[in-house]
């Protein structure tokens, strides 16, 4: 018997390093709820998927589920274009569970206490569970107008200037981290949403890579599909801001006070596992890279 939640990420060769340190972190805590992990394969190596299968990992190749003008060549220069249109089809591909949630392979888990808050609210409701791409930590939206241009402009690109002008100054979603119940409207919704953009772009670019996550902000914010916003730690964006360290709980933290732990980082920085210089609470420094298998190094 399936447990009543499956969590689920994709990935490929390239983004293994990634993948298994996001793995091995949900497989280092201990949860409230009992749920399964799957895999969907967008270029795997047997070795790859010999691993998971040895974690417990259900592994399943990606289809093609959304057909649109060039798929073959955006899918040759963009890869990631294949997760994004297999990750709204998660129910078919791992049939029989009542709560879904999505990780991004570049995300891991530090403590249980998002996966423990999203699956079990998910649960009890019809809504997504997602997080915001702003917090009092991330100076940007702060400090400098020019990321509200930059996401009116990406909505301009995708979904017209109409479209553009009724999200300016609506925080943005993120799509690397939600739950949400097999039952939940959002998930038609989305594919219908985001299929029609797709039939609509001409070239895989930077901003039509953002059609998927810009279509689910549209139907939230817009149409009014139920959502529930979760902390900003359930999914900490790394390109906004980096955590501090603890050395007393040796957690990382958020960068300020009252420095409660973050549970789910989003490697959203260019290079991902680059070292990094972190301030630790109380002085001094660590310079390590940001993720799971070096703070546990």
């Amino acid at each position: 018997m399936p447990a009543p939640a499956i969590i689920v990420t994709a990935g490929d060769e390239q983004y293994f390093t990634l993948l298994a340190d996001l793995i091995q972190s949900i497989r280092h805590q201990t949860y409230d709820l009992a749920f399964d992990l799957g895999v969907i394969d967008v270029g795997l190596s047997a070795d790859n998927k010999s691993w998971l299968a040895l974690q417990g990992v259900t592994v399943v190749p990606a289809r093609s589920d959304i057909d649109y003008p060039g798929r073959t060549e955006w899918e040759q220069k963009k890869p990631g274009f294949r997760t994004l249109t297999a990750r709204l089809f998660m129910r078919s591909y791992f049939p029989g569970y009542d709560t879904y949630m999505w990780m991004d392979a570049d995300v891991w888990v530090q403590t249980p206490d998002a996966i423990n808050c999203m699956l079990k609210a998910a649960a009890q409701s019809d809504a997504i569970h997602i997080c915001c791409e702003l917090d009092r930590c991330y100076k940007t939206f702060f400090e400098h107008a020019a990321i509200w241009h930059i996401f009116r402009d990406w909505y301009n690109a995708n979904y017209g200037e109409q479209v553009g002008a009724a999200m300016t100054l609506k925080p943005m979603l993120n799509a690397g981290v939600w739950a949400m119940s097999k039952a939940s409207p959002v998930w038609q919704a989305w594919v219908d949403l985001y299929t029609a953009a797709l039939q609509k772009l001409n070239e895989a670019t930077d901003k039509s890579f953002m059609a998927d996550q810009l279509g689910l902000n549209i139907l939230l914010y817009l149409q009014k599909l139920p959502h529930v916003i979760m902390p900003a730690t359930f999914n900490w964006i790394t390109f906004y801001a980096l955590p501090m360290f603890d050395p007393q709980s040796g957690l990382y933290v958020e960068p300020a006070p009252p420095y409660r732990p973050i549970s789910q980082f989003h490697l959203t920085r260019p290079i991902k596992i680059q070292s990094e210089k972190i301030a630790c609470v109380g002085g001094g420094e660590v310079e390590r890279p940001l993720t799971f298998a070096r703070r546990q190094g």
